[in-house]
Parts: structure tokens; C-alpha cells; sequence
């Protein structure tokens, strides 16, 4: 009789093969994103159990302790807000519909209590701490937030669906109800996106491949696991990996009017620029590489001259050779990994 192996059991007896049992890793476990960080931070036997790294959850989790930097002042979730009590702090304004710290001020109805606002201006304040470290520039203006009452109102202001977190224009953003982002588990996520973005924006005056933009924000943004487990709905369908051209295309072309396409192709895009950057950064030399081009970048130094200059080729040749639709997804994708937001 033919039996049927299952693939998840073929890769567990091929690893096990290769060298030792495998053991569940939970995708929170793996190296953190750090200046520091040696790279590939993990082993393509840890990257297939677990998935892409993500530690922007850890703070809804029970144990979380507040962040406190090199002068002993408390930073991220739990540092402005105490048991649902406004902590005093130097820089921190509170009004009823308005927020603001650091470089940040988020409005809003002002039925909503002060905590249920101040944990996103607790999150960009974080992330705002440990971007400009990763990227290499940080921005130095006020970023100005407005959060919608609702998915409606948020719909109507920006012409966009829920799958798109925030629309950023210049220093004003739209943000998705803080409310909703946090039911969704992505409020950690949209917060380090829109302060990589936001970067980004205000920093380099050229405008970067699409792939290369979105593929960054994605990376910093930790969002690969949730990219992930989106395109689960669209395999059935056929390949759901984009070539670079039709990523920067899509990215580059705005809103689809048709929210069914538009979905579908900006999570496809958005999951094949991060599956790029993944590989430009994990593989091909780290996050030195990558600050030595954005500050080139950032400098006014022609794009593909400073590409050629970091990584051997034009932003063209970088684009192909890093092109998903002939490398592939670096995970298996018949795994049944634990969701990112539940606590190991």
C-alpha cells in the first residue's frame, strides 16, 4: 500500500536527520532587531519552525515590564499610563481630544479616556527610540496623528481599506482607530511601520524603489508572520510572490477602486518587498550595509550609485537578484506555527 507522508512530517524527519530534534520555538524567541545584531540572526532550521521574527506583541503579554533607557527614564507601554491612570511626565500634554509627547501629538474625540490614546504615543515613542538606531536618520519634525471614531470614518477620510494601517502624508497621518488596531493585535506593528515610513519620507528626498521602501518598513515593522499568514487566502488562486517591477507598479499606483483587488495586491506586494529586504538584510550584509545606503541616500548621493557602491550593483541588478518570484519564500509553508500574539 502507498502511504502518503505528510510535508509537515517529511521536514521534521529531514531536520531531525540533519542533526538534532526539532523543538518548537515561538517566533518572540528569535534575535530581536538591534544595532548590534549579528546576521542571519537565525538558522534556516529556527526560521522554519517559527516563522519571522516578531516581538511587538510582548507587551500585551502578562510580565511585561515598562522599557527604561541609559539615564533611567521609562519608555514604551506602561510608561505614560499605570493601571489605566496617567503617569506625570515631563513633555507629556493631556487635553481632552489632544495628546502630545516627544515628536508626536495624536487627536481625537475626546469621549475616549485619556489611556485608551496615550498607549499609541507610548508605542511611537518607542519606536522612535529604536528605528532612527537601525536606519540610520531619524526625522526632526512633529509628526501630527489623527485617529478616526471608526473604520467608516477612517474609510471615508482616506479613500482606503483596513489593510492598509495609516495613511502618511508629510508630517500628518491618518492612523486606523487606535481601538481597532489593538483588537487586531497589529497596534504595535502600525506603530514602528509609521515611524520607519515617516522616516523614510522625511529624510531622503529621492524616492526609493517601491519594493525597497515598503520592504524596509515592512522588516522594521516586524509585520512577516501576519504578511504570512495573509496570503493564505490568496495560494489556492496560484503563485501569490510579485516580481519587483510589478511590486513598485502596484505600490507606486495608489488605491485600486476595487477594494477586493486592492487588498489582495497591496498585501501580495507588501509581502514580496518584505520577503526582498528580508534577504538584502539577513543575507547580504546586515544592517551596516543598509545604513551605509540610506545615509548615502539620505546625503543626495544618485540612488544607484550608492547602491553600486554598498552591494556591487545598480538598484536594478539588486532589484532581480533579490526578485521573490525566482527565489522563493524562505519558510515552508505547510507548518502550522503559533500565532504571533499568543504568549509562549
Amino acid at each position: 500500500m502507498k502511504v502518503r507522508v505528510p510535508a509537515v512530517l517529511v521536514l521534521i524527519l529531514t531536520v531531525m536527520a540533519a542533526g538534532g530534534a526539532v523543538a518548537q520555538i515561538h517566533c518572540s524567541e528569535l534575535p530581536p532587531l538591534t544595532p548590534e545584531t549579528t546576521f542571519p540572526r537565525c538558522s534556516s532550521r529556527e526560521l522554519a519552525v517559527a516563522g519571522f521574527p516578531d516581538h511587538l506583541h510582548a507587551f500585551a503579554w502578562s510580565g511585561w515590564e515598562v522599557l527604561t533607557d541609559s539615564e533611567g527614564l521609562t519608555y514604551g507601554p506602561g510608561a505614560l499610563c499605570h493601571m489605566r491612570k496617567v503617569v506625570p511626565r515631563e513633555g507629556l500634554v493631556v487635553h481632552p481630544d489632544q495628546k502630545s509627547f516627544g515628536q508626536f501629538e495624536l487627536r481625537h474625540n475626546p469621549a475616549y479616556q485619556d489611556c485608551d490614546m496615550i498607549v499609541f504615543l507610548e508605542l511611537v515613542d518607542w519606536a522612535n527610540r529604536d528605528v532612527p538606531g537601525l536606519l540610520g536618520l531619524a526625522a526632526t519634525d512633529t509628526l501630527t496623528i489623527l485617529n478616526p471614531d471608526n473604520t467608516q470614518q477612517y474609510t471615508e477620510l482616506t479613500g482606503q481599506g483596513v489593510w492598509r494601517l495609516y495613511a502618511l502624508d508629510g508630517d500628518k497621518c491618518i492612523l486606523q482607530p487606535v481601538p481597532v488596531l489593538a483588537a487586531r493585535t497589529l497596534i504595535g506593528h502600525a506603530a514602528f511601520m509609521l515611524v520607519t515610513d515617516w522616516i523614510l519620507e522625511e529624510t531622503i528626498e529621492a524616492d526609493l524603489p517601491g519594493w525597497l521602501h515598503q520592504g524596509i518598513v515592512e522588516y522594521i515593522g516586524e509585520d512577516g508572520m501576519h504578511l504570512l499568514s495573509y496570503m493564505g487566502e490568496f495560494r489556492p488562486a496560484g503563485p501569490i510572490l510579485l516580481a519587483p517591477p510589478l511590486i513598485d507598479a502596484l505600490l507606486a499606483r495608489g488605491v485600486d477602486p476595487s477594494a477586493g483587488n486592492d487588498r489582495e495586491m497591496f498585501r501580495r506586494a507588501s509581502y514580496s518587498a518584505f520577503l526582498m529586504v528580508w534577504q538584502l538584510v539577513e543575507d547580504e550584509g546586515g544592517l551596516t550595509a543598509l545604513r551605509q545606503f540610506l545615509d548615502m541616500a539620505a546625503s543626495g548621493m544618485d540612488l544607484d550609485q550608492a547602491s553600486l557602491q554598498v552591494y556591487g550593483m545598480d538598484l536594478g541588478q539588486l532589484a532581480g537578484y533579490l526578485d521573490p518570484v525566482r527565489n522563493g519564500e524562505p519558510l515552508p509553508k505547510d507548518i502550522v506555527r503559533p500565532r504571533p500574539n499568543n504568549q509562549p
